[in-house]
């Protein structure tokens, strides 16, 4: 009997016992593991997403630039790259406003054609110009035809000199002096640009020549070229300016003049 009584006894403890042990597997969460973590106003203020950039494109404000001619396999100058656009150091310090985005875009000029005629320059050689443009002439060394017409605030010029050098004068010199014919145009121009310098024939004599670009004080956009060739002891300069909305019409008219000097 006191063996049974034992028994339930030691039975009972290990029941307590494992009672005991179940409960102190119990975990429970704590309070803190499930509050919400604090906002601070910097970390809101960092996380803002910029806005995005517009895209900003301005209309074509005159003809596309083109090459003097079209390419041949005769042909007999090289592809100019443009270069950088510059402000002019003489146009001070006077902002260029920016077109509005939604600004329309200027309707493109008509093709100008033109009637050619024999002009016999006291220079001492003959070519074709457009009929009917007024000329001025210095008999010992300049030739200018002005085309009657005012185009976008622009009188078309043609323009050929010839100037006499010394027998050393070499090739390379008339690509110095085309650059110095540039930096005197520039000055005129709020913004100026020009392509790069390429070698090309005039009257079958080697020669270099370049395209610009300029904007006047008043909004005015000209386009031109300066060629300059080496004839033996002369120098041969064959030039135009024109509206730059008309770059195309007027640099047919130079092809043309260029093609029928003799």
């Amino acid at each position: 009997m006191k063996k049974t009584a034992a028994l339930l006894s030691l039975l009972i403890c290990v029941a307590l016992l494992m009672t005991g042990c179940a409960q102190e597997q119990v975990v429970y969460q704590e309070v803190d593991a499930v509050r919400p973590t604090a906002v601070r106003q910097s970390d809101i203020l960092s996380s803002v997403t910029d806005p995005p950039t517009v895209a900003v494109s301005f209309p074509e404000e005159e003809e596309p630039y083109s090459e003097p001619e079209a390419y041949s396999y005769n042909s007999n100058y090289s592809y100019q790259a443009p270069a950088q656009v510059e402000q002019s150091r003489y146009a001070g310090a006077t902002p260029i406003p920016l077109d509005p985005v939604d600004m329309p875009t200027p309707t493109p000029r008509p093709d100008i054609t033109f009637e050619y005629e024999t002009y016999q320059a006291a220079l001492g050689f003959s070519f074709e110009a457009p009929a009917g443009w007024e000329i001025t002439q210095d008999d010992s060394s300049t030739f200018i035809l002005t085309d009657p017409e005012t185009r976008d605030g622009v009188n078309a010029q043609i323009i050929i000199t010839v100037s006499r050098v010394d027998s050393g004068y070499k090739l390379n010199q008339v690509k110095t002096e085309l650059n110095n014919q540039l930096n005197d145009l520039k000055r005129g121009y709020v913004q100026w640009q020009i392509w790069s310098t390429a070698a090309r024939k005039l009257m079958n004599y080697d020669g270099y020549y370049n395209i610009y670009r300029g904007e006047t004080y008043d909004g005015t956009l000209v386009r031109g070229l300066i060629h300059i060739a080496l004839a033996e002891r002369r120098l041969i300069s064959l030039s135009f300016k024109a509206s730059g909305y008309y770059n195309n019409s007027y640099t047919r008219v130079y092809n043309h003049v260029k093609n029928t000097m003799k």
